[in-house]
């Protein structure tokens, strides 16, 4: 067409849709050249974005980008910013064709055809025997990959490298042992780290006297030394080998809420010793047995050539600069991905009334959608996966929503929210809403401190920086399977309500479905109402680590939470919760501990409401918690084995607890709406659950 009637076309179309808005169609097949219109769709968000820009229509008339089905490989962030801002009254949507899905990649494609056999004789030496016409290489530097750089010496995320998926799973990086396997150390003989206070518990040098030891203390930092078992003699030898192409181990070095990768600098194998290239933080070896450590510290290999031998293993040998992988399926059928983009898939920067509906967001190194600043844009019926951090990142702005969508697979967490302002009088909210969504198998890359939703967290339990994040709304999700956090919380005036979550913990112990650690004027009004918290063989339920400052804590549901004590807990700084509660009442009732080691731990200032809770079928009562009716089996549910913990109308509470409220039951968790037409039946599936074995000893798989 030429160009004169082209422009005329477009001129006629626009002004024929300025009075309805303006529609405009997306399609792999499209063409940038094309109008947009219906039957002749343009090929990218961005020519969509621009055709928006220069309708005339944005903020005047709703307008909305149609995307049809199929893949959209971007190599950079698909970006808005408020010049694509809608109003109420005329919103922006950018969706999927109804009944089509889709697919925003934050990567590549790869053929069959770009892996190779392995023929160099060195490399093969190097692949275990029974793998070796298995193993594949990909030529990283050729196909211009961008993110295969070797390794920090410390990391706690994927340590900056791509990711492989195949057919929308992310395939497992190599490691020794396989498939929820890890060493223990043997012993420790120097724990390295540095030092935190002269004379305390921390000993970081296991040499010489005790004299030379508090004057090694006030030394540099010291990478940490511990022998190795004998049983895994042969494979230290073989890592001894290749030490120059790099060797990370990856653990739990002190503690299993502290989860880092480490470069080694020297393996000796007389000796049986491995010495750490950089110091961990706090040292190694567990934390309450120094110098020598428990002999539980878990650790293993992570990304070796020597330990790809499992189907869908793979390894990026920073030398070579080729990725080896041993398939797990026919990769001439099947679906090949590898993210090498670093930033958010979609990234709306100060944008207002913008909705991104029904979309899959999938393979980036970053998060999968970040909302920064504006307000009123929402995320409704999308599904983000195979992210290395977040699905969702909300930072600052107002009266953002997360509805009803599925969040899983991911690198890190599943939402993280941030946002007004807690410094004036009255704070100031941000009344960002995250609801019905579908969170789970989230903390696969890092493996702590990475929950379903954080509201205002950061950094580990030991030292949370304050974040603003004020007047937040957790409602109505389901968050689970993941190893740590189910939600992280600190700031103030939030609501969670209506949650259920359940498998969260499954590695980290000493951690709840919410747990917080606060310090002076980081925390208060935090409402809990109504959620259902089960099922964790080494959660609590609500945990205040430190500073609570007046939660208001209503009619909670936990059932089989442990071994630690677990529907409510609060357990450090107790001084400071007297403090604080002296301040600001406690309102702590309605609430029921069903089968767990212990119904309530908590220490409780004067001046609080604390009564009507239930305590059944639990170890232990509660722990200096007043007003704790006991029974000791079922009082009244309408079915406890089958997670139905509705009571019923004639239950024996309702007589002998006066005051006691009907707790709505049935309307926790998910709910069906015009972008979840099902809920899946997850307390079903629960009812078979029995708590195994210690968490740490199993489900440590990383990237998995």
């Amino acid at each position: 067409m030429p160009k004169l009637l082209k422009a005329m076309a477009m001129a006629v179309f626009l002004a024929a849709t300025a009075a309805y808005g303006l529609d405009v169609y997306v399609a792999p097949t499209g063409n940038d050249s094309s109008s947009g219109t219906s039957g002749q769709s343009v090929a990218t968000l961005g020519r969509a974005r621009d055709l928006l820009r220069n309708s005339g229509c944005l903020g005047k008339e709703p307008c909305t980008v149609w995307m049809a089905e199929g893949e959209y490989v971007l190599k950079q962030s698909f970006t808005l910013d408020s010049r694509d801002s809608g109003r109420l009254e005329a919103p922006v949507r950018y969706r999927s064709l109804e009944g089509q899905s889709a697919r925003l990649i934050g990567g590549r494609s790869l053929k069959a055809e770009d892996f190779v056999p392995v023929i160099a004789p060195a490399t093969l030496k190097r692949i275990q025997l029974a793998a070796r016409d298995h193993v594949l290489e990909l030529d990283l530097e050729k196909l211009g990959i961008q993110h295969m750089n070797r390794y920090a010496d410390k990391f706690t995320d994927n340590g900056g490298i791509i990711e492989l998926f195949v057919n929308n799973k992310r395939l497992p990086i190599s490691r020794y042992p396989n498939r929820f396997g890890a060493m223990t150390m043997k012993q420790v003989l120097v724990n390295g780290g540095g030092q935190e206070k002269p004379g305390d518990w921390r000993v970081y040098y296991n040499t010489g006297t005790a004299e030379q030891k508090r004057a090694l203390e006030k030394g540099p930092s010291r990478p940490g030394v511990f022998q190795y078992q004998e049983k895994h003699q042969a494979a230290h030898e073989h890592w001894a080998n290749v030490l120059d192409r790099g060797v990370w181990l990856k653990g739990y070095w002190r503690v299993v809420w502290q989860n880092e990768t480490v470069r080694v600098a020297a393996i000796d194998v007389k000796a049986k010793t491995v010495t750490l290239s950089v110091p961990v933080s706090h040292g190694i070896g567990n934390k309450y047995q120094r110098p020598a450590g428990s002999g539980e510290e878990i650790y293993w290999v992570m990304n070796l050539l020597e330990e790809v031998d499992q189907p869908g293993e793979w390894a990026i040998d920073f030398v070579d600069k080729k990725l080896y992988l041993y398939p797990p399926v026919d990769l001439h059928r099947a679906d090949i991905l590898v993210s090498d983009m670093d930033a958010p898939i979609i990234d709306l920067q100060e944008t207002r009334f913008v909705t991104l509906r029904g979309l899959i967001v999938e393979g980036s190194l970053n998060d999968g959608i970040r909302i920064h600043g504006g307000h009123s844009n929402a995320v409704e019926g999308c599904t983000v996966r195979n992210v290395a951090k977040y699905a969702v990142r909300v930072e600052g702005g107002t009266h953002h929503k997360v509805r009803s969508c599925d969040l899983y697979a991911l690198g890190a967490g599943g939402v993280t929210l941030s946002g007004g302002d807690a410094h004036v009088t009255p704070r100031k909210p941000a009344n960002h809403e995250v609801t019905n969504n579908d969170i789970h198998h989230f903390g696969q890359i890092e493996r702590v401190y990475a929950p379903g939703v954080n509201v205002g967290f950061r950094g580990g339990g030991g030292g949370s920086a304050r974040v603003d994040a004020v007047g937040m709304k957790v409602t109505h999700n389901a968050i689970h399977h993941g190893p740590h956090a189910g939600v992280l919380f600190n700031s103030f005036d939030n609501l969670f309500e209506y949650n259920e979550i359940f498998q969260f913990a499954l590695v980290s112990n000493d951690m709840g479905a919410f747990y917080s650690y606060a310090k002076e004027n980081s925390i208060g009004n935090t409402t809990f109402r109504y959620n259902f918290m089960h099922s964790s063989p080494e959660g609590d339920g609500i945990y205040f680590d430190n500073l609570a400052n007046g939660p208001t804590i209503v009619g909670n549901i936990a059932y089989r939470l442990g071994p630690q004590e677990s529907l409510i807990k609060a357990k450090r700084g107790c001084a400071y919760l007297i403090k604080n509660f002296g301040k600001a009442p406690i309102t702590l009732q309605n609430n029921i501990a069903v089968d767990c080691k212990e119904g309530y731990f908590a220490r409780w200032g004067t001046k609080s409401t604390i009564h009507n809770n239930l305590s059944v079928a639990c170890a232990k009562a509660s722990h200096d918690v007043p007003d704790v009716t006991v029974y000791s089996e079922d009082p009244g549910f309408v079915n406890m084995k089958a997670l139905n913990l509705k009571l019923k109308a004639n239950s024996q509470v309702f007589q002998q607890v006066p005051g006691f409220l009907a707790i709505p039951f049935e309307c926790i968790g998910l709910y069906r709406d015009e972008f979840r037409p099902f809920v899946p039946n997850y307390r079903e599936r629960m009812a078979l659950w029995q708590p195994g074995h210690k968490a740490a000893g199993y489900d440590i798989e990383d990237r998995n």
